[in-house]
């Protein structure tokens, strides 16, 4: 009989894999819980991954439901943003994420 596993899992690899299905090698069946590491969570509200689904299914039967997702708040998270934007194949979003992260990284508040 098995117990589950937990797992330690980055969305940042989704920058690496292009068809975003390696997570399937590493979130299996019998995982009970899902640790996201990383700056990227799935609440933010560029982490649209398929990896992303166990955390949306979980929220969807929550008290928070009804949160809007979070959008990038320190560098890091603009910088990521940018990034993950592009990957996603939003050139125009994540562009403009982009010059967001240049002009708070050269010209900080």
């Amino acid at each position: 009989m098995s117990f589950g596993s937990h797992l330690l899992y980055t969305i940042k690899s989704e920058l690496k894999d292009k068809t975003h299905q390696n997570y399937k090698k590493l979130i299996i069946e019998n995982t009970l819980l899902i640790h996201y590491t990383g700056a990227t969570k799935p609440w933010h509200k560029w982490a649209i991954y398929p990896s992303t689904k166990y955390y949306k299914i979980a929220l969807d039967n929550s008290p928070w439901k009804d949160d809007s997702p979070r959008d990038a708040k320190s560098i890091i998270e603009f910088k990521k943003r940018y990034k993950h934007l592009l990957v996603q194949h939003h050139y125009i979003s994540g562009i403009i994420a982009g010059v967001c992260y240049l002009c708070r990284k050269y010209y900080p508040k």
